[in-house]
């Protein structure tokens, strides 16, 4: 949850600017906004996720826990932290964007079909069927990120929500 903190950070940003822009009526500048907001959401999120991946190893020095163990912790860093920087941003702080400018059912379903759906469906797969365990379930949270970012992306790029009115 750490390392997705610069992410999460930037989802009151989006809804605040956002929703501000499109309460104007304004939805060139939301989309404006929506495209700098995103670009420091990720360039924020690549540095802190690298700060994290590097002391990672020294936090673990602090634990008195089996070599095996810190191996597999550093591994599930790795997996969480190298595709955070862009998906991510894509998947949660852009869908605030979008439920900020009245977009809100899309968002939704998109959130609902990413975890509960796919998460649930690889997580199964890739850890109970492929026997990968814990591995498997870091795994199948990347790709619940992969579709949700992809939705949210698709949805964006349609235009679709510059045609909610915001009080």
């Amino acid at each position: 949850s750490m390392s997705a903190l610069f992410s999460i950070a930037m989802g009151p940003a989006f809804i605040t600017v956002i929703g501000q822009y499109m309460g104007a009526g304004d939805p060139e500048g939301a989309d404006y906004y929506m495209k700098k907001l995103l670009k420091i959401s990720m360039v924020g999120s690549f540095v802190w996720n690298l700060l994290f991946i590097a002391i990672c190893p020294l936090m673990l020095q602090f634990s008195d826990l089996s070599a095996e163990t810190v191996r597999l912790i550093i591994l599930l860093v790795v997996i969480h932290n190298l595709p955070s920087p862009i998906l991510h941003p894509l998947a949660f702080p852009l869908s605030n964007g979008l439920r900020a400018a009245g977009d809100v059912k899309f968002t939704m379903y998109a959130a609902l079909f990413g975890t509960v759906v796919c998460r649930v469906a690889f997580s199964v797969l890739f850890g109970v069927v492929m026997n990968m365990g814990v591995i498997g379930i870091a795994l199948a949270m990347v790709v619940d990120w992969t579709i949700k970012g992809m939705l949210i992306v698709w949805r964006y790029r349609s235009g679709k929500w510059r045609n909610f009115k915001v009080i």
